[in-house]
């Protein structure tokens, strides 16, 4: 498979961190967009209910298209439907919630995300837009870091760090605590609700933090990245002649 990336340009924001950002983004990718027909497949790396994914349909492009959130969101579901469930197995990490005991099993999936301005946005979009019954949710949980300063806030190093600028928001409780520590501790709140079987890294930003959600949920819980689930969508689509 062939990779070509592209950023939006100015006056796209360097971080969206709002559905108001991502509708900039919107205005400034499409032009550039839908002026070249010489791929196979889009993938929209932006976890939110981004409005690219049904602009770039709507205006002419035709081949299969898909946002970061939708993926791993729809593959979450595979997951946890495709065995009724997910055996629980208490693993060595923290923040084991109630119900995650040997043979039980984890019918929800989770989302662990930046700002806390995300949490009513992604919710409604899990529940509303896709349709998730409550019973498979178990919410979102955020981090109180903005996108862009994932990877330039302190302790920010992971696997993959691609380096990337801007600063956190300083909001929300732990403000001194790095990164790393954020990560972790939003992962415990989550699982921390019962019954999580699937964590989702909902930020693109947040390729490479998959093993401190790992050290956190053991080995019972899967962490979707959304990123390796759209590419891994994509590919089944135009493999299959879709």
């Amino acid at each position: 498979t062939e990779y070509t990336y592209f950023t939006a340009p100015p006056p796209s924001p360097t971080s969206i961190n709002n559905l108001s950002d991502a509708e900039t983004s919107t205005s400034v990718s499409l032009p550039l967009l839908t002026s070249s027909s010489d791929y196979d497949a889009n993938l929209i790396a932006c976890f939110s209910p981004h409005p690219l994914v049904s602009a770039l349909s709507e205006n002419g492009i035709k081949v299969p298209t898909i946002g970061i959130f939708e993926a791993a969101v729809k593959v979450s579901l595979i997951f946890l439907s495709s065995s009724s469930g997910i055996p629980g197995k208490k693993g060595e990490g923290e923040g084991k919630g109630e119900g995650d005991g040997e043979g039980e099993e984890r019918k929800k999936f989770g989302i662990i995300s930046t700002g806390h301005q995300w949490q009513e946005i992604l919710t409604e979009a899990v529940v509303e837009d896709m349709g998730v019954g409550k019973q498979m949710f178990a919410g979102v949980e955020t981090v109180g870091v903005d996108a862009g300063g994932l990877h330039s806030a302190p302790g920010a190093s992971c696997a993959g760090d691609a380096g990337s600028g801007g600063g956190g928001d300083g909001e929300g409780e732990g403000a001194g605590e790095t990164v790393q520590e954020k990560v972790k501790a939003a992962t415990g709140r989550l699982v921390g609700r019962g019954d999580v079987g699937v964590v989702v890294l909902g930020c693109a930003g947040m390729v490479g933090m998959e093993e401190w959600v790992r050290e956190v949920v053991g080995e019972g819980v899967r962490v979707v990245d959304g990123v390796k689930a759209g590419v891994g969508l994509l590919q089944g689509l135009v493999r299959g002649g879709f």
